[in-house]
């Protein structure tokens, strides 16, 4: 029985994959990649027929959410999530997590569903990775993103149902599945980066970019001129955008080209109508605005890669809101990092396209790692969930590790279901 085989698993095994993979070599390079989704909406209604969807009624912001979407990220044939009904949050609008397991991670990239996990990367890595295809966008006049439009002193980003991801976490991110649209102020290409966004209140939001990232580089360009710079923030795109804005292309290189050559067809973009920067037609919330030269806030601190705060609090540029657009029950995906196995930890892994310097972007949060950090401050762990689990599940016992250097790490317990 296959159970009683010491090569099989539920994670797959090596040896078996890497003969499959040979065996369909021919079959991955004649293979079509077909993206059936356009949009976050129809994205869903492709994992609804893989029986990948749940729906979940009636947690909160503040707490419930983030510790469900902890738990079901641990588990790589854990259904997608779509939290409703959150008390205190705009009627109708709802939160996505973990849509990147199951069947649906071929679905997303357009590959065939039985394919194993390394016939997957080989077929990403020689259909997306060996030869950028670039598209231009398409640009129209209306699109579902303007069904709803708040300006002026109605600006409320506390309406949406934004989690409190981690306990410890320095505010509500509502970028954590987003991205940012920006534009070079000297050579005029736009960028889009996934960069974690923290709310401050009902009209302000702070983002973090690492040294390096276009993003980052585009902005202190702005900040040496002593320029606002514009900024619309989408939350609530496809998966594929956000794989896309958060992978390494080439400088200079807009994302929205990735992603039409990626689909086959062009990105349907709208101009937002304060600072012209493009944004999807359909994507479900679009948050626009300028950051003004020396305004900043003390950001963070947020929970972060491998499960630990490895940035502390410090001074980064707000956003001054000057509009939001959204869509009729609007959707907010959500990807905060957790300890992995995680969603992100499975993509065929965060790729660098072909050309890329090695200084090129990549999402925002940094990488915690084991060594001490120069000003000789600890790198904390994310703290551990509170003593009564969720249904069905056991705590991990907690596991601490310390060093004789200025840094301590230690871990916060995971869920066994």
């Amino acid at each position: 029985m296959a159970n009683d085989d010491p090569k099989s698993s539920d994670m797959g095994n090596a040896i078996n994959d890497a003969e499959a993979a040979r065996a369909g070599a021919t079959s991955i390079s004649d293979l079509r990649p077909q993206v059936a989704y356009t949009d976050l909406r129809e994205w869903i209604e492709e994992a609804r027929k893989l029986g990948e969807i749940r729906e979940v009624k009636g947690l909160t912001w503040q707490a419930d959410i983030g510790m469900a979407a902890e738990v079901v990220l641990h588990d790589e044939n854990a259904p997608c999530v779509v939290f409703e009904d959150i008390p205190g949050t705009l009627a109708g609008s709802k939160v996505l997590v973990n849509f990147f397991g199951g069947r649906r991670q071929r679905m997303t990239l357009g590959l065939p569903l039985h394919f194993s996990k390394l016939e997957l990367s080989e077929a990403f890595r020689e259909h997306y990775m060996a030869d950028l295809k670039r598209i231009a966008p398409r640009y129209v006049n209306d699109g579902p993103v303007f069904e709803n439009v708040i300006t002026g002193d109605k600006v409320d980003i506390t309406i949406f149902p934004t989690p409190k991801w981690h306990p410890d976490d320095g505010g509500r991110y509502i970028g954590t599945g987003s991205f940012n649209v920006t534009r070079d102020p000297d050579e005029g290409w736009i960028n889009c980066g996934t960069y974690r966004v923290m709310i401050h209140d009902r009209q302000t939001v702070g983002f973090y970019i690492s040294p390096g990232k276009h993003g980052r580089i585009q902005r202190d360009k702005y900040e040496a001129r002593k320029e606002a710079m514009p900024v619309a923030i989408v939350v609530g795109c496809d998966p594929m955008s956000f794989l896309m804005t958060s992978s390494e292309v080439p400088y200079g290189v807009c994302e929205y080209d990735v992603i039409g050559g990626i689909r086959g067809a062009p990105v349907d973009l709208v101009k937002a109508p304060i600072t012209g920067l493009p944004v999807p037609a359909n994507a479900e919330i679009v948050i626009e605005g300028f950051v003004q030269p020396g305004n900043v806030k003390p950001e963070g601190p947020f929970g972060e890669w491998m499960g630990y705060y490895g940035s502390d609090v410090r001074d980064e540029p707000v956003m001054d809101i000057k509009a939001i657009y959204h869509r009729n029950n609007p959707i907010l995906l959500g990807c905060a990092p957790q300890r992995p196995p995680r969603s992100c930890a499975r993509t065929s892994s965060r790729p660098a396209f072909p050309t890329l310097p090695p200084s090129g972007r990549t999402r925002s949060a940094p990488r915690a790692c084991c060594s001490a950090s120069p000003s000789g401050s600890a790198i904390r762990a994310m703290p551990r969930r509170p003593a009564t689990s969720p249904p069905c599940a056991t705590p991990a016992p907690m596991r601490v590790a310390t060093s004789s250097s200025p840094t301590t790490i230690s871990t916060y317990p995971i869920w066994r279901s």
